[in-house]
Formats: structure tokens, C-alpha cells, sequence
């Protein structure tokens, strides 16, 4: 923001949110503040008995750091120059993997009734009717996995604590991948997740790659047309807090998101609607900073 702006104008921008809502700006787009603007802040994150840890989160995102990527730039990309090119890399390793045809002409799902029709009540028969879709879209038979469902208990044992867990092929055939019974009842989290093990299915089950990923496997589910549910879990927020799922950060879920619609030719991909705000914010950027380049990105 800058210095000129009415402070009285910020006050009543964040007065209007909600805990929720505030939280998430606050967490993934607190950039440029002037110190007039932090006071507020942190005079409103008083007055709602939020979280104070929440007033370091958004004084961290003013720090700029040496890496000139790294300055905020509305026309720059959203990652530095290494995340970039790693991501640009491996999604032509990805596209080369999964067909350059199948990318461009998969059909993209959405968080929708037309596209989930699941009734997702917290019980496990909910979970193996989004499974049947996922695995569908994934292009892996329904019969050939074999869902399980664990506790907290190993959850906490479990290094990196996921949401989920892909144990490999069985010798009858059948992989099988386990996810915490916490997530019955959040949709978004339980297709995100079903995805990421598939994802695991189509690179080391079904060898293409020989060593876990779990990036590439992150990335995986943009080619199957299922991203925006693992970007839109990538960081979530709740009135008590924030929590973040999933191996790519928001903003390299934005750029890669970009990439996909880029190469397929999408530039308002009826998708887009569905993205949660933070990630579209970084999507719109990617796509302002690839069409500056000029030039394709990729030779279709």
C-alpha cells in the first residue's frame, strides 16, 4: 500500500472482514504494508483475540530479501528463478511423460456437484465414490487400488505426518494407498489427497520414475485435471489458525497452473473461477509475467 492512502480507509478494509477472511490475507498476501498499515494490523489482530503469532507472519512477508525474485513485482513471477525453471523443467519432463495430445485435450475437474457427485457425509463409503471418480479421471482401474484408512496415531508416527500414504504395489497386483480418517469430512482435502497417492500410482506403480518425488508428484495431478483441488488445499485457513498440506507451495501452484492453461491454449479457462483466492492472485500474476516474455514456453 502506499504512503498516501487514507489510513482511515485501511481500518475499514479490515474492520469489514471476517476472522476467516482476514486470517487468510493476513497469512498468504500482506505485502507492501506501510507502517501505518502494520499498526492496524496489529491494533485488529488485538481487538479479535487472534493469534499474535499472526503479526510475525505478516511482518516477515515486508522483509525483502537479497534474491531480486524475490522483490515483489506485480508484473515478475510469483517464485524466484530456481523454483522457475525447476518447475518449467519438470513439467516438460511431465509432459513428455503423460502425452503432449492427452495434456491439451484432458478434461479439467472442478470442486462441483456436476463433477464430484458425492454425498460426503464423514463415512468411508463417501470416500470410495470419490475414489472411483479420481481413479477414472487418473486413468487407473478402480478394482487395481485398495483404500485403507488410519488414525491419528500413526499419523503422528509418521514422518512428515501426511494425509496420506502410498505403499506401493502388493504382489497381487493391487496398489494401495491408506488416508487419515480425519479428512472424512472435508471434501477438497479427501479428493487432494486420493489424487497425490494416485499420483504416486502413474510415476513409480506403474514405472516411470524409479525414486519418490513428491513435487513431481504434486504436479502429477495438474496433467489428470485435477490441480486446483490440491492447490486449493495447498493453504488453508480456519478461524483458529492455518494449516498447509501438500509438497507446492501456493505460488509455485499458481505458476504451474499458468503453465497448464498456457499449453493448452486456455487464456480464461472456465476453471479458474474455482481457485481459491490466494492461489488465483498467483495465477494471474504467472500469466501476466508469461505473456511479457513473448514467445512460446513450450513447442506443441
Amino acid at each position: 500500500m502506499s504512503s498516501g492512502i487514507d489510513i482511515e480507509i485501511v481500518k475499514e478494509y479490515y474492520s469489514k472482514m471476517s476472522d476467516h477472511e482476514i486470517i487468510r490475507i493476513l497469512t498468504t498476501d500482506a505485502k507492501g504494508l506501510t507502517s501505518e498499515a502494520l499498526e492496524v494490523v496489529k491494533g485488529e489482530i488485538k481487538k479479535r483475540g487472534l493469534d499474535p503469532e499472526l503479526f510475525t507472519i505478516v511482518e516477515a512477508q515486508q522483509e525483502i530479501e537479497e534474491d531480486e525474485y524475490r522483490i515483489f513485482d506485480p508484473e515478475g513471477c510469483p517464485v524466484n528463478e530456481r523454483e522457475r525453471l525447476w518447475i518449467e523443467n519438470s513439467f516438460l519432463y511431465l509432459l513428455e511423460l503423460f502425452g503432449r495430445s492427452a495434456t491439451k485435450n484432458r478434461t479439467v475437474i472442478v470442486p462441483d456437484k456436476k463433477d464430484i457427485p458425492v454425498r460426503f457425509d464423514g463415512s468411508e463409503q463417501s470416500a470410495y465414490e470419490a475414489l472411483k471418480i479420481v481413479a477414472l479421471q487418473m486413468e487407473v482401474p478402480f478394482d487395481k487400488i485398495k483404500l485403507d484408512f488410519y488414525d491419528e496415531e500413526l499419523r503422528n508416527i509418521t514422518e512428515g505426518n501426511p494425509l496420506g500414504l502410498y505403499w506401493g504395489k502388493q504382489e497381487n497386483e493391487i496398489f494401495e494407498i491408506s488416508i487419515a480418517r480425519e479428512m472424512l469430512h472435508e471434501p477438497e482435502e479427501i479428493i487432494a489427497t486420493l489424487a497425490h497417492e494416485i499420483a504416486h500410482v502413474k510415476l513409480l506403480g506403474e514405472n516411470r520414475m524409479m525414486e519418490n518425488d513428491e513435487k513431481i508428484t504434486d504436479m502429477t495431478t495438474i496433467f489428470f485435471g485435477l490441480g486446483i483441488f490440491n492447490a486449493n488445499t495447498a493453504l488453508k485457513t480456519s478461524n483458529y489458525g492455518w494449516s498447509s498440506s501438500g509438497y507446492l507451495t501456493q505460488m509455485e501452484w499458481g505458476y504451474s497452473l499458468a503453465l497448464f492453461a498456457n499449453y493448452r491454449n486456455e487464456i480464461q479457462p472456465s476453471w479458474l473461477d474455482y481457485l481459491c483466492t490466494n492461489v488465483k492472485a498467483d495465477y494471474i500474476q504467472s500469466q501476466r509475467f508469461i505473456a511479457n516474455q513473448g514467445g512460446d514456453f513450450f513447442t506443441a
